[in-house]
């Protein structure tokens, strides 16, 4: 009975597993592998403090990606339903007017972080130590986030018209050159000069360029797409889709950052706790990312997924894509927590070389690991709302709960005399989870009801 529940109507769940495996890649490449191949680099230097560094700037890019990935979330909505709908000539109206706005947004968040890194990182209390060593490397760093942005609007268009191999390639391309350049310009090999950590920044950079390349030749000389493009300059800067992108893109910026700026907030609690917390905190989230691999690639394809279920007028097929979408990641999500709540140590380890940190991060981690289902939840069921344009929802509830819950809760516990440090980063690192498993109700009774499956994204208001 349940298998004829997961398995009817919608795509089939042979379909899902091949739009949500090359997806799965894509994730690991753009949002994990960088972040650990840099962690483990510069952990093997064996110095504390460059480790809590990265781990700083981290928390910040983190929100910044964010922020690219909001307004290409945006108009896959749109081109997603065109595209189901079978007009493609406004899927590539909408693809030229989402890179101008993503344009405007790289150029702001370069120079903000530019000017403004400093009094960043004073903010969350790092130690001044580290912020000699974060501020130079983000601001840097910062302007290849400018390329992360327009690559995204590309693979997101892609994404919408059902293409998730060619984004899964761009990452593999440009995992392969960050790799290399990285650990060439951090450790001085292969004849290039040593560069510290400032060399992760160049190789970033390195590693976008190439991807915008190859992300435009592909869209502009694949003979299948020429079909989106028929009315190029008639739509180059359309005020009236730009406004269209920006009114259901304010609401998933405002969203995506919430959680963002939470870990960022987490972050501010755990640093006055000391340096061994702080790269307790790191090596933690490093895991968590490689963890959550499997939930990103579902949310991305459940988003595509619903928004073309929907324009093709098939919002049962919506809600059986959901159901599959939901089950394909609880078999790989919490297959992967217990094995890493398994090896914990040894995974912790590889970010302790000298061992200082380990035994501190393995009982905290072992202790919320649990609890990250329901971040994971969270995560899929926003991206069928927004995939159905339900974004004010997804805003909405997410603020509400983040910033209404956790950031008092964990303020309360951060001022507490907990003298046993570990019980009370636990318990700080705790109360995100507490607040991501109300979110995730309140995401599943609006998908139990029908006005999701009706909202209206062609008007302003």
């Amino acid at each position: 009975m349940v298998h004829k529940k997961i398995a009817g109507g919608g795509d089939s769940l042979k379909s899902i597993f091949f739009y949500w495996w090359p997806e799965v890649i894509s994730a690991a490449i753009l949002t994990t592998l960088p972040l650990i191949i840099d962690s483990l680099i510069v952990a093997s230097s064996q110095s504390i403090s460059t480790f809590g560094a990265l781990g700083a700037a981290s928390n910040i890019l983190a929100l910044l990606t964010k922020l690219a990935e909001a307004v290409p979330v945006a108009s896959i909505a749109f081109i997603g339903r065109f595209n189901g709908s079978k007009d493609f000539a406004r899927c590539g109206e909408y693809l030229y007017n989402t890179f101008w706005i993503t344009f405007v947004l790289s150029l702001s968040q370069f120079l903000i972080i530019l000017f403004g890194a400093r009094g960043i990182f004073n903010w969350l209390e790092a130690s001044p130590k580290i912020v000699e060593i974060a501020v130079p490397f983000i601001q840097l760093k910062s302007l290849g986030i400018i390329l992360i942005f327009s690559v995204m609007v590309f693979m997101g268009f892609m994404r919408a018209v059902k293409n998730t191999y060619m984004p899964m390639i761009l990452n593999i391309s440009g995992i392969l050159a960050f790799i290399f350049f990285d650990y060439s310009l951090v450790l001085g090999k292969c004849y290039l000069p040593e560069m510290g950590l400032m060399g992760s920044a160049v190789a970033t950079i390195i590693q976008y360029s190439l991807m915008n390349v190859l992300a435009l030749a592909y869209i502009l000389l694949n003979k299948d797409y020429r079909k989106y493009f028929s009315s190029f300059i008639k739509s180059f800067f359309d005020k009236f889709q730009i406004g269209q992108i920006l009114w259901l893109s304010w609401p998933i910026v405002i969203d995506k950052t919430t959680i963002s700026l939470s870990y960022i907030w987490l972050a501010k609690m755990i640093y006055p706790m000391g340096k061994y917390a702080i790269v307790s905190y790191n090596a933690i989230r490093n895991i968590e990312f490689f963890a959550f691999i499997p939930v990103v690639a579902a949310a991305q394809v459940i988003t595509f997924l619903v928004s073309n279920r929907l324009g093709a007028n098939d919002s049962d097929g919506s809600v059986s894509n959901i159901r599959k979408i939901l089950f394909l990641s609880a078999i790989t999500f919490i297959p992967l927590i217990v094995i890493f709540s398994i090896f914990a140590p040894v995974l912790i380890g590889a970010f302790d070389p000298k061992n200082k940190f380990t035994d501190f991060a393995v009982g905290t981690f072992l202790a919320i690991n649990i609890l990250a289902v329901f971040d994971a939840l969270q995560i899929i069921l926003a991206g069928a709302l927004r995939g159905a344009g339900d974004v004010q929802t997804v805003m909405w509830v997410r603020f509400g709960f983040c910033f209404g819950l956790f950031v008092p809760l964990s303020y309360i516990i951060k001022s507490m005399n907990i003298e046993n440090l570990n019980l009370k980063f636990t318990l700080i690192y705790a109360s995100f989870f507490v607040a991501t498993g109300f979110i995730s109700y309140f995401y599943y009774r609006r998908l139990s009801g029908n006005l999701w499956k009706n909202i209206n994204i062609n008007s302003e208001n």
